[in-house]
């Protein structure tokens, strides 16, 4: 009797429960009634939220980084200081870009936990992480966002909303 091919179904049996259950790190987006994102992350990955200001309609760009299993908030970009997005007297600096834009760089303001209400799909709130994008606004207007970087068994990341 030969056992070989037993061996190897479960060796690979094995490996692909080794590999469903190795962790690893991502930025999970749960959204309320809808379910979590997930993007793959590890220390210094740079996150942009984008979005269209719902006043001004000018274009807003906020660049977050993970660093030590923590989502940080570093800095923020557009034309110019419209409602609500002024400085705040301790948190980073304001340089002048080209185009007469405005960036607050050096922020590092912890974002772990952020809760966003996503916007009407004319805002467009996108997640970009790693060349993948994702426009919440399309997905889910008007829902209720929280980011989180986390450490999970791979199986649970599978069952993620895909985001088209």
């Amino acid at each position: 009797m030969n056992r070989a091919p037993a061996a190897l179904a479960a060796l690979g049996a094995l490996l692909l429960f080794l590999w469903l259950a190795w962790p690893v790190t991502v930025l999970q987006v749960g959204i309320e009634g809808v379910g979590p994102l997930f993007f793959p992350v590890r220390e210094g990955t740079v996150v942009e939220l984008s979005w269209v200001h719902s006043v001004s309609a000018i274009p807003v760009r906020e660049v977050f980084r993970v660093a030590g299993g923590e989502l940080w908030l570093e800095e923020t970009h557009n034309p110019w200081f419209a409602a609500g997005l002024g400085e705040i007297a301790g948190r980073g600096r304001t340089v002048a870009e080209a185009d007469h834009g405005v960036a607050i760089v050096d922020i590092h303001e912890r974002a772990e936990g952020m809760a966003l209400r996503i916007g009407s799909p004319e805002i467009h709130h996108t997640v970009a992480v790693a060349g993948a994008r994702c426009d919440l606004s399309r997905l889910a207007p008007h829902k209720r966002a929280v980011f989180e970087v986390l450490t999970l068994p791979r199986v649970y990341t599978l069952r993620g909303v895909r985001c088209e």
